[in-house]
């Protein structure tokens, strides 16, 4: 006996009609699935979702295929009963009443029809097709309801009743084939026909598939985010106003079908000018966000002919200084500006061939500007990451730059300053980076390319991973300064700080700058294991400070001690070799590589340095340049003043309260006052005394610093009158926290 099958209708409420009827039903008919959202619709001229591949329609062609019940059950089968759709898959109620139905055909007529064909080999079997309905009604009664159905979703429903047709004839076929095969041979050749027909309707509609796929923007979870956002936040039009107000089952399935025709318009690329923004800003915005997108369809050559005379003074850097400024005057046009972008990097059928890629450009330079609200982030975000994610898209390569963008923008800020113009021609062109030229200590140059949106940090990463520094404890010991022509005192760069922010604002003003990294803060150890390069910075950075005699200590004035003569013997030899000189160093050398207070000094006198330095030079000799320069920085990293920063300060010191001249050491053992000539200590203060900072300037403009130390019953405050007092207090806050950081540490372990 057949199983008995039921419609759509009757599935929605099975368990009701299990009671009513008396069926002895199987889980093979589950509740009918969810109908698909709003949200949804979007995807259904991409791929036909799982859902619809598993959901089978109502596809009642007429033929009963239950078997004669009792005259009690037929008369109420023959009652009209509405058919009812629940309202946890529709959002609403609505009763479509059964029409007359033409007469159905039963199972055994039709297996008497394929018996009578088994028998007549010559002839084709005849296929009965099943007609095509939608949710119960046939289709050549709805003709004004398919009118108002969209393309994507008539080719799903096309799509989902040739599955099902061709499910359906393959069981036929099948049972055909059983019952032939069994009554008289059939040749093979028309099995295979009919398999070879099969195999090219799956083709066909895998092809449809992946077309609909390909004209679409990819998604993550099969949802358009531009669409999710342009639901619930675009400007709607009166008449879906007055439907939204309108609470009737009648207005609601109204809603749903002009939304779906509407929302899929207004969120795809546009060649007309808008009439009003998308979004509901309020009238006072409304001509900065219209010009915004003129702006953005002049930037991308999507102006119309007769557009074309009224815009001639748009020009590539016009388009883009206007949005960045009204974005920057105007925060609440961002979201709106961001809007616009994604629409028209959505379903871009522009003549102009680069349209969609100068509209993904012009995006990657707002981003490095510009954040959005945190009600557009989430849809943006995923915007951006479906289109980066995708190889198969010409853009992918830009919009992976406009999500690496943002994201520096979402923690750094974004730029303060506005493009140049050399910039935004690269960017419009598609040149992305800029060779940008960085100094190292002792002349070496290295070009780093340097993008829109490249912060300082980026770029000391960059080159501690060229010296082989690679821990990020020990990258935070680095710093990229700015050295201007004609500033004396000069900071490091603030690691958030955009570069070419910098840059820009120094080329505008004509001048001349050098970017020098170098090494700011000594509280690691010197690197073994390290490259030659790293060897090569660090060197031609202490080596000045050596010569200069910052690094000697002179007790009372007078000679060093003898371990401090050795080695200034034997780094006297290591520079000559460090040098490349294959011959021993002369008495007129010394004044080039011994430090310039030891030969003010009375005694030693140079002929004993000579030969002090004469000793050495075997040992010396013996060393390539490269490691003579590595054992010139194990021997000095001996020194109590290895590592340090020198700062000229002045403090109020004796009972006169008179302003006395002193070095500012700092170093990894702490703050350090230094006797000006001799560097003998006068204070010191361990950074674990050091309670806070602060800096003052007084009316005449001069700049102190207020150092306040000691403990939570005694303290005492010390005023420095310093020009750097700036990067004395960045260098004290960052070693206080490096120790707190390697006490916390050793303390874990």
């Amino acid at each position: 006996m057949q199983r008995p099958r039921l419609s759509l209708a009757m599935r929605d409420n099975w368990r009701h009609l299990q009671r009513l009827y008396g069926l002895e039903l199987e889980d093979e008919y589950p509740p009918p699935r969810r109908a698909p959202s709003l949200d949804s619709l979007i995807n259904s001229s991409e791929a036909p979702s799982s859902n619809d591949a598993s959901a089978p329609e109502d596809s009642d062609s007429g033929a009963d295929t239950r078997e004669p019940e009792p005259p009690r059950k037929k008369n109420q089968d023959r009652k009209k009963c509405p058919q009812s759709y629940s309202s946890s898959s529709s959002g609403h109620m609505e009763t479509i009443h059964e029409e007359t139905m033409e007469p159905k055909v039963s199972v055994k007529e039709i297996l008497a029809r394929f018996e009578n064909l088994t028998e007549k080999t010559d002839t084709t079997p005849i296929q009965i097709q099943p007609k095509p309905t939608t949710n119960g009604v046939a289709k050549e009664r709805i003709p004004e309801r398919e009118s108002r159905e969209s393309r994507e979703s008539r080719e799903t429903r096309d799509s989902r009743e040739m599955r099902e047709s061709r499910d359906s004839r393959d069981s036929r076929d099948e049972s055909e084939i059983m019952e032939r095969r069994q009554a008289s041979p059939i040749p093979r050749e028309r099995d295979r026909d009919r398999e070879r027909e099969r195999e090219r309707d799956r083709d066909r509609e895998r092809d449809m598939r992946e077309e609909r796929r390909d004209q679409s923007t990819p998604q993550h979870d099969g949802r358009h985010p531009l669409l999710q956002f342009a639901v619930d936040h675009f400007r709607q039009s009166p008449e879906l106003e007055i439907l939204k107000a309108d609470s009737s089952l009648k207005s609601k399935a109204k809603r749903n079908e002009w939304t779906w025709k509407a929302q899929t318009d207004v969120v795809k690329w546009q060649a007309t000018p808008l009439r009003a923004p998308l979004l509901r800003l309020p009238p006072a915005l409304a001509p900065p966000a219209l010009e915004c997108f003129t702006c953005i369809r002049a930037y991308c050559g999507d102006l119309t002919p007769p557009e074309r005379p009224l815009h001639q003074d748009l020009t590539e850097v016009k388009c883009v200084y206007t949005v960045l400024m009204h974005c920057h005057s105007v925060p609440e046009l961002r979201d709106e500006v961001y809007c616009q972008l994604m629409k028209q990097t959505t379903s871009n059928r522009s003549p102009a061939p680069d349209s969609c890629q100068r509209a993904w450009r012009l995006m990657s330079i707002l981003a490095a500007y510009f954040t959005c609200s945190d009600t557009l982030r989430p849809f943006l975000v995923e915007y951006l990451s479906a289109a980066a994610a995708d190889r198969r898209r010409p853009c992918q390569g830009t919009a992976a730059v406009c999500l690496a963008n943002l994201r520096k923008t979402l923690r750094c800020g974004g730029r303060k300053n506005v493009p140049s113009v050399e910039e935004v021609t690269a960017v419009s062109a598609g040149r992305s980076a800029r060779r940008q030229l960085y100094r190292l200590p002792g002349g070496a140059e290295r070009v780093v390319n340097t993008r829109c949106a490249t912060v300082v940090q980026d770029i000391v990463n960059e080159l501690c991973e060229l010296i082989g520094v690679t821990s990020e404890p020990e990258r935070a010991e680095f710093s990229l300064y700015c050295i201007v022509a004609g500033d004396a005192l000069t900071m490091p760069l603030a690691g958030d700080e955009y570069v070419l922010d910098v840059t820009t604002e120094l080329q505008r003003a004509h001048h001349p700058f050098y970017l020098i990294f170098c090494r700011s803060v000594w509280h690691h150890p010197l690197r073994t294991d390290a490259p030659p390069l790293y060897t090569e910075v660090l060197f031609n950075q202490v080596a000045p400070d050596y010569l200069e005699g910052l690094l000697l200590v002179l007790p009372n004035g007078g000679a060093p001690p003898a371990p401090v003569i050795r080695d200034a013997a034997l780094v006297a030899a290591l520079l000559h070799r460090a040098a490349a000189l294959p011959d021993a160093p002369h008495a007129r050398d010394l004044k080039f590589l011994l430090p310039k207070p030891l030969l003010a000094l009375r005694e030693p006198r140079a002929h004993a340095w000579h030969n002090w330095v004469a000793a050495e030079w075997p040992h010396a000799r013996a060393l390539s340049p490269a490691a003579a320069k590595a054992k010139v920085l194990q021997v000095l990293s001996r020194w109590a003043l290895f590592g340090s920063s020198f700062f000229a300060v002045r403090r109020v010191a004796g009972p006169a309260g008179e302003w006395r001249e002193h070095v500012l050491a700092l170093n990894r053992r702490g703050v350090h006052l230094l006797h000006p000539h001799t560097h003998e200590t006068d204070t010191h203060w361990p950074y674990a005394e050091l309670i806070s900072t602060r800096k003052v300037r007084s009316e005449d403009g001069t700049l102190f610093l207020d150092v306040k130390c000691g403990s939570l019953l005694q303290q005492r405050v010390t005023r420095l009158q310093a020009e750097q007092a700036h990067e004395v207090a960045r260098l004290v806050r960052q070693y206080v926290a490096l120790q707190r950081d390697q006490r916390h540490d050793s303390t874990g372990q």
